[in-house]
């Protein structure tokens, strides 16, 4: 008789809807010090939502708006001058996301996916290194405060994104989850993200890459059993990213999570 195996469940964190404003005026209203915008809402509630996850994680593309305020120099959506950094705010929400969840991650969209112009450099690889080094020193912050490691989600991710973003707790995960995408991701790193749709490719991956590690978000039970000719169970994980669905989102995906062995 096959025996039941869980799989962790791991967050990529989401889209999180606008509150009604009594819900916000409420919650504000509950606040003592630090910062209690929109963004710090939405950090909070995700993370709510994610109670019992092996891996929570906050941010996603909605988060733009807190790493653009995040790099100085930057108006009208263009760099007018050296950038600099400021992460009163997002370290806020670092010590806010590790006082809800333990190990949580953060979730930031890629530099370039800010479409922020150049107006200094007038040359490209010199204007995304510096963006990467702002990203970097942005991601030291959130680590000094506690955040336990960082997921970076674009569609598609430049050589230099790819080169000097990836670390031992930094991530690449492609949105898109197009061949060139994943392709680019496996160069730099052995752990993959892939939604379910996509599977179909792995064969043909693992004839040219490395893979250790697979993450499928929104996984099925049929799924993750088909995985088994190619991976060991506790090389895989089951992955969700939610668009506004809450805490029956994060049940859902939990409820899969398993294969028989």
């Amino acid at each position: 008789m096959n025996k039941r195996r869980s799989l962790p469940v791991w967050s990529f964190g989401g889209e999180e809807p606008d509150p009604d404003m009594p819900t916000l005026a409420a919650w504000t209203g509950r606040q003592k010090g630090g910062v209690c915008d929109l963004l710090s809402f939405k950090v909070e509630c995700s993370l709510k939502d994610q109670s019992g996850l092996a891996r929570p994680a906050y941010g996603g593309l909605y988060y733009a708006d807190r790493m653009y305020d995040s790099i100085g120099g930057i108006r009208s959506g263009f760099l007018r001058e050296e950038p600099w950094i400021r992460p009163e705010y997002l370290c806020d929400d670092a010590s806010r996301a590790v006082s809800l969840s333990r190990k949580v991650w953060a979730v930031l969209p890629s530099p370039l996916q800010l479409k922020i112009e150049d107006g200094v450099f007038h040359d490209r690889e010199e204007y995304e290194s510096t963006l990467c080094s702002m990203y970097r020193l942005l991601m030291r912050e959130i680590r000094d405060a506690g955040v336990y490691g960082t997921i970076i989600v674009g569609d598609q991710f430049s050589s230099l994104e790819r080169e000097l973003l990836p670390g031992r707790r930094v991530l690449l995960h492609s949105l898109s989850g197009s061949s060139r995408a994943i392709s680019g991701i496996l160069e730099v790193q052995s752990s993959l993200s892939l939604p379910a749709h996509r599977l179909s490719v792995i064969p043909d991956l693992l004839n040219e890459y490395e893979i250790r590690s697979l993450t499928v978000i929104d996984g099925t039970e049929k799924n993750f059993s088909g995985l088994l000719s190619y991976f060991d169970p506790e090389d895989l994980a089951a992955g969700g990213l939610s668009s506004g669905g809450g805490r029956k989102y994060w049940e859902g995906v939990s409820s899969h999570a398993f294969v028989l062995v």
